[in-house]
């Protein structure tokens, strides 16, 4: 539950599984005293099973997540029983609720956070969706809103700005079988872009605003963080492999050599030789010979495929306001992030000062591990040993029961998004 005591820091070897479309990865990493946390060991593999985030064959995302646990495991000479695993589905979404409740006059009390945080969770549990992070935003006292942390306060009424990011469950129940099936236990999950947010960006960054988007396979999500908190997320089921299927269509190779071709000379702004370079494609047939396509062709349909990712995505977070308090920043993670030309038309679209995110504040990261496509692993690491202020803690309830006897008479206010333009 809630809590700002300082709590004896986690000090175990901890797993976590970033499970993604193009690749599966495993990183085991342990506290150490008075330097940090430091990666043990890490597995990669190729990850065949899962689309846009979500299961679709069983047997080969189970044999995604044996390979990279079984290499990682290798690699650091410890085993494996539990893992922190990362969501991220196209059924990503914040809600906010403001929960306020009456109380006995005196002092705020452990007790009575507890009360209203439980009401906010009993508002907000469902069959069809399931909570996975649960933010207490700030707390009022006899309507004094924007109070971090109001124990040892005096008043009669105690209300929370609560922020609650959900996923569909259907789903989680298929990502969840498929890791209990692989011998490992889920001890928590975390959502992508707020794991890629913490392994990226400065404090700085998340104190005065910045919004994260991780361009990934199948999926690109967003997380906007502001005052070091994460304050809303989304996710549209579009990414690479999307720009990949455009090449092969366009381009009239196999789906294989369109994703070679996107890596070696995929770019997302046109050059000046675009017009006077060919690029090689195979044949979609064995009858078919090489044919040579210009760059130009291959160079329109990475940025029409691109540009309409993050036109949608930029149209959804203004459609709910967002943008006046995201700050003026924004960093990209994600496989897509390393594509040329895409941190320059991010700028142009979002008319924000964009940068490429790299993984920071771990120790013993392999250089090769250490590109924007590993982003979410390394925050999965930073997030399992980071001393959480969370309503909610371990693995998401599946079944919507866990929070749904928890209502106190106090009720809730109602949703709102409201409260975010005042506060911000």
């Amino acid at each position: 539950m809630w809590s700002n005591s300082k709590s004896a820091k986690r000090s175990e070897t901890i797993a976590v599984l970033d499970l993604g479309t193009s690749k599966t990865v495993c990183m085991i990493g342990r506290r150490e005293v008075n330097f940090g946390v430091r990666i043990l060991g890490a597995g990669v593999s190729e990850s065949l099973g899962l689309k846009a985030g979500a299961v679709i064959d069983m047997t080969a995302a189970e044999d995604a997540i044996r390979s990279a646990v079984q290499k990682a495991e290798r690699a650091a000479g410890v085993a494996v029983q539990s893992v922190c695993v990362n969501v991220s589905t196209r059924s990503l979404a914040s809600r906010h609720i403001t929960v306020q409740t009456a109380f006995a006059s005196g002092e705020v009390a452990d007790r009575d956070l507890k009360r209203v945080l439980n009401s906010s969770l009993s508002e907000l549990a469902q069959a069809e969706n399931a909570i996975l992070h649960a933010l207490p935003l700030t707390w009022s006292v006899d309507g004094v809103s924007g109070i971090r942390d109001p124990r040892g306060m005096f008043g009669q009424n105690l209300g929370v700005d609560m922020h609650f990011v959900m996923a569909g469950v259907g789903p989680l129940r298929n990502l969840a079988h498929c890791v209990e099936r692989s011998y490992l236990k889920i001890d928590s999950v975390t959502v992508s872009p707020y794991a890629a947010g913490l392994a990226v960006l400065t404090d700085d960054e998340r104190d005065l605003g910045a919004t994260l988007i991780d361009l990934g396979g199948g999926i690109t999500t967003a997380a906007v963080f502001r005052e070091n908190m994460l304050v809303h997320v989304d996710a549209i089921s579009v990414g690479g492999s999307n720009v990949s299927a455009d090449l092969a269509r366009g381009l009239t190779t196999p789906l294989e050599a369109a994703e070679r071709i996107k890596r070696i000379y995929g770019s997302a702004l046109h050059g000046s030789d675009d017009d006077r370079l060919n690029v090689p494609c195979p044949p979609m047939g064995a009858q078919d010979i090489l044919h040579h396509e210009p760059k130009t062709l291959v160079t329109s349909i990475v940025r029409s495929r691109i540009e309409e990712t993050l036109e949608l995505l930029n149209e959804r977070l203004n459609a709910v306001g967002v943008d006046q308090y995201a700050g003026s920043c924004i960093v990209l993670t994600g496989g897509g992030a390393e594509l040329n030309g895409v941190r320059e038309l991010t700028e142009l679209i979002f008319n924000k000062r964009t940068r490429i995110g790299h993984p920071h504040g771990v120790l013993g990261l392999d250089p090769t591990l250490s590109g924007p496509s590993s982003a979410v692993a390394v925050g999965l690491l930073k997030h399992a040993f980071m001393e959480k202020d969370e309503a909610i803690s371990g693995p998401p309830d599946l079944s919507g029961r866990r929070y749904r006897q928890k209502h106190y008479a106090g009720g809730s206010l109602g949703r709102s998004i409201k409260w975010l333009r005042n506060n911000f």
